[in-house]
């Protein structure tokens, strides 16, 4: 694996913070990488064996290492050495796909996008994975915004939580969400899901 380009945090992950104009190669990932995913200032990898490491930005603990502390290489995302099939990172949170079909997220939680029913202070954050409620199975993708998270579901169905000033939840309100709720006209469960101005 390689990376290139601004470093203040060491999301490069070369045990270095000098930005590069050119790739670098990733400390301990010459081989066995299956995904990347990257947040604001912080780096996350899929390997083949199932594992997720994470390196870089880490204030809210979206690295998932216990710790708020930056890490220049990649580290092991506590509880999740093996059964990961997918990794996705959002500004300051990030999040997985589980091979049971579970979600997990960890890291920034002011607005609830970790989806465990709770929120945490303007810095604080979730320093270890946390189930998604309500997901521990059925999940088959996941994408993360700056603030809020949604999940595709085996279904056919689509859950969003998290902010939702402008909306981007998709549940037919303004309201900030905690925990996973159905997006408006995606299956949810054994019924379709449909906008307050027609049911």
């Amino acid at each position: 694996m390689k990376c290139w380009g601004y470093n203040s945090y060491g999301q490069l992950g070369n045990e270095t913070k000098t930005d590069s104009l050119t790739p670098v190669s990733v400390s301990g990932l010459s081989s066995g990488v299956n995904a990347v995913t990257t947040g604001d200032q912080h780096t996350c990898a899929l390997t083949t064996g199932g594992g997720a490491l994470c390196w870089g930005f880490n204030v809210q603990g979206p690295l998932g290492i216990g710790t708020t502390q930056p890490v220049s290489k990649p580290v092991d995302v506590v509880g999740l050495a093996t059964g990961v099939r997918a990794i996705s990172a959002g500004e300051v949170h990030t999040c997985a796909v589980m091979t049971n079909g579970g979600a997990k997220c960890w890291g920034w939680n002011y607005y609830g996008q970790v989806g465990n029913g709770t929120k945490t202070g303007i810095s604080g954050g979730e320093l270890i994975s946390v189930n998604v409620s309500g997901l521990t199975a059925g999940v088959s993708g996941i994408g993360l915004g700056s603030a809020h998270t949604c999940a595709q579901l085996t279904n056919g169905g689509v859950n969003c939580w998290g902010f939702n000033v402008k909306g981007q939840l998709g549940d037919d309100t303004i309201v900030e969400r905690l925990s996973p709720v159905c997006v408006v006209g995606f299956v949810c469960g054994v019924f379709v899901y449909l906008p307050s101005a027609i049911r």
